[in-house]
């Protein structure tokens, strides 16, 4: 009704202005004055597709997906795309005394590597810089230790992430993704483990032999725009 009344209101307004000014005003005002009111919200654009990516930061086929598969493909797709960083992998938590302790596949730097990328995940709200930091760190022949260098180049405080860390919210963050993983069906058995849609549908290897960026047009055609790649 309301929408209705707007039209309505529009119309009989602008036809007045139009019989008292017909030389200023012409019927094509009063067009685009509906074309605003008729016009689609953006809110209405369809959600963006999910993409979780379950990863270790020292595991070799893990910083090989990252650092090669997801710039591509976020370049090219950007915002039409939702992607969550996860790192974990085979890690395992113990919780002692209130405090977590973790062994990783990679040993203590690939925990605290983990951890670092964590935090910058809860502490980065812009996807862009999140896949920007989270590719560069993965990037470095160093993950471990890349946090400082890639924060620098974006020209961000790399404080935030300090604090994160010994504050034990990193810790805490880092189990929570375990659990997380812990509740995939079905159970990831390797990494980088690839969710789209909150769906496993193929191995990293396939997603890097067929090209993510190709797998994802083709099999999410009709919700993602990929006429222009």
């Amino acid at each position: 009704m309301i929408r209705e009344y707007l039209i309505s209101h529009i119309y009989s307004t602008a036809k007045n202005v139009l019989t008292m000014y017909k030389r200023s005003v012409t019927m094509k005002t009063i067009l685009l004055l509906l074309s605003v009111i008729l016009a689609p919200s953006s809110s209405s654009s369809a959600p963006a597709l999910l993409i979780d990516v379950i990863y270790e930061s020292l595991c070799p086929d893990s910083t090989r997906f990252i650092s090669q598969q997801i710039p591509p493909m976020y370049e090219a797709l950007g915002q039409a795309v939702n992607v969550q960083f996860r790192p974990y992998g085979f890690a395992t938590t113990t919780e002692v005394d209130g405090s977590f302790q973790f062994e990783c596949q990679h040993g203590e730097r690939e925990c605290y590597g983990n951890l670092v990328q964590a935090c910058t995940v809860a502490y980065t709200p812009e996807q862009d810089t999140v896949v920007g930091l989270i590719t560069c760190m993965m990037s470095s022949p160093f993950p471990d230790q890349a946090g400082p260098t890639c924060f620098e180049q974006y020209g961000l405080d790399y404080q935030p992430i300090l604090d994160c860390i010994e504050s034990g919210e990193g810790a805490q963050l880092h189990a929570d993704n375990g659990v997380a993983q812990n509740n995939e069906t079905p159970q990831p058995n390797n990494v980088p483990w690839i969710n789209l849609e909150q769906e496993h549908l193929a191995e990293y290897w396939e997603l890097e032999e067929y090209g993510l960026l190709k797998f994802i047009c083709d099999t999410f055609e009709s919700e993602i725009d990929c006429s222009e790649i």
